[in-house]
């Protein structure tokens, strides 16, 4: 075959186009959209209502610099990057971190976009990012991550906010999980058997520390403003008259609750338990002194009052017996 030189150009810029026409991706037609979306703070906002602005690919690379540094625990590296005000405010505790809490960081930045409000000097870096830390405690979180970062005119990061989600496996989250436990119920055929536990959030805290005080004082009265009438306490029945002349005959009480967790189970009604550990002292009227350590567990209705009691009691011993 002979090959003809002439041709050669027109052959050449024929495969050219076919390697362009197969080879290059589609070109997107966004038909003239320049801005898009809107910034809705509030009329007070000189900016409110003003759409945003692709910002330039640079401000990616002071965010992705800062998380370097951050992942390094370089708190001289991350300085370097952000404005005065926020080193100042943020050195001690960030150093802090770095040196005495964390082994380990690893956050790994997967999706960016950089963008302005039209009138405004602030570039904001919107990412996407999950995020792996080990303390030196033993303890591991892994963290879904949505921030946004702040960077003025002058290329200075000026902070961030950010939102997660935590990873609910236990082989990578050990600081606390939003739910766990299992409810079975003395009956296993009940409808909430097997569903885990919630904190609960409706002051039980306060209420319960409020009605000690009130107890801690002698004011029945007071306290039982907390008590559904009647309430039942270890499966008895009892009344506000049952309790009054109960602390009527004591000379004093102190029951000191040390720790106590709100929680209730997933996806039910807002009753809701309170277990509570405490130190407790009674004396009576007769010289009568009973001490103990007390865990015990308060159920609150729908109405937020304790509802029913369950105690149970380990009798300490006093100084006396202990000496013997």
């Amino acid at each position: 075959m002979k090959l003809d030189y002439d041709s050669l150009p027109t052959l050449m810029l024929v495969a050219a186009g076919l390697f362009v026409m197969f080879a290059s991706p589609p070109t997107v037609n966004y038909e003239g959209v320049e801005t898009s979306g809107k910034f809705v703070p509030g009329d007070e906002n000189e900016l409110n209502g003003n759409s945003y602005v692709l910002a330039d690919d640079k401000y990616m690379d002071i965010v992705q610099q800062s998380t370097d540094a951050y992942n390094a625990r370089d708190w001289d590296a991350m300085e370097s990057l952000y404005r005065d005000e926020f080193v100042e405010n943020m050195a001690e505790g960030m150093t802090n971190y770095f040196d005495n809490e964390v082994e380990i960081l690893n956050m790994d930045i997967y999706s960016m976009l950089p963008v302005k409000i039209q009138g405004s000097d602030i570039t904001r870096v919107l990412t996407w990012a999950t995020e792996d830390r080990l303390f030196k405690n033993g303890q591991k979180e892994r963290h879904n991550l949505f921030e946004i970062y702040y960077i003025d005119e002058e290329g200075k990061l000026g902070g961030w906010n950010q939102w997660y989600t935590a990873n609910p496996d236990p082989e990578f989250t050990s600081h606390g999980l939003p739910e766990g436990g299992k409810f079975v119920g003395r009956n296993p055929e009940n409808e909430y058997s097997g569903r885990p536990f919630v904190f609960s959030n409706r002051g039980e805290v306060e209420k319960l520390e409020s009605m000690l005080a009130l107890m801690n004082d002698m004011n029945a009265d007071g306290a039982l403003e907390y008590f559904t009438d009647p309430f039942t306490f270890n499966d008895a029945e009892v009344t506000h008259e049952n309790l009054k002349e109960l602390i009527a005959g004591r000379k004093s009480q102190n029951w000191d609750a040390w720790a106590m967790i709100p929680i209730k189970i997933k996806d039910t009604d807002p009753q809701s338990g309170l277990i509570v550990w405490s130190t407790a002292k009674v004396e009576s009227n007769e010289g009568n002194v009973w001490e103990a350590d007390v865990s015990e567990t308060y159920f609150f209705d729908l109405d937020g009052k304790i509802s029913s009691v369950t105690q149970y009691a380990k009798p300490l011993s006093s100084t006396e017996d202990s000496e013997e």
